[in-house]
């Protein structure tokens, strides 16, 4: 994903925010060209996981926020640059995605933009092909199998999957929605990440 979202976005001596961290691998990545990176995230244990491994770094900033990311202003910072990967398919519906970018948005410049990857979409069309090009292009399509096989035969994984339901929206009706918050807005189509069918949204404010 690193490489390819600099296709849309100049990394180059911005602020940025990257809403749900995780564990810090997109800090990792864009952490040397950036200014300043500041992740937040609602899970203590990838807070932890990220304070440690970013204690030495001066350009990076670690804040717990407590249910969502609906407070963003608390950060007292302004940013350039928004990333939200992997994050909104664990929403409860289309609702909260419209206050994630109210939130952002309160913590933004003129011109910041906001990249809402790996979103789950109603209408998507599974495309094995496409998976399988980008995967072997990019490198990774073994590690995919084993990783697949590793998990379908977790029962642990399976009762997860059966816990919870992905949220699924339709991205053009909430692009539509969200028109009124932002200056530019639009779908990339473009294998941002590994999940090669899903779909992403940039706003510009």
């Amino acid at each position: 994903m690193f490489s390819n979202i600099k296709i849309f976005l100049s990394i180059d001596d911005v602020n940025i925010l990257d809403i749900g961290c995780g564990t810090g691998e997109l800090i990792e990545n864009l952490i040397s060209e950036a200014n300043s990176i500041c992740g937040v995230d609602i899970s203590e244990d990838y807070i932890k996981i990220c304070k440690r491994k970013f204690k030495q770094n001066k350009k990076v900033v670690i804040k717990k926020f407590k249910n969502n990311y609906t407070n963003l202003y608390r950060l007292n910072r302004k940013f350039n640059i928004i990333f939200c990967n992997s994050v909104v398919q664990y929403f409860s519906n289309e609702n909260e995605i419209i206050e994630l970018v109210k939130s952002a948005k309160k913590v933004s410049v003129k011109g910041t933009k906001f990249l809402i990857s790996d979103i789950m979409d109603l209408n998507e069309k599974k495309n094995l092909f496409k998976f399988i090009f980008y995967s072997i292009i990019r490198g990774y399509f073994f590690s995919l199998i084993k990783q697949y096989f590793i998990l379908m035969f977790n029962p642990k994984y399976r009762e997860l999957e059966n816990e919870y339901k992905l949220l699924k929206i339709d991205t053009k009706k909430t692009v539509k929605k969200l028109k009124f918050l932002s200056k530019n807005i639009k779908i990339l189509e473009y294998p941002l990440t590994i999940n090669v069918n899903r779909k992403h949204i940039l706003i510009e404010f």
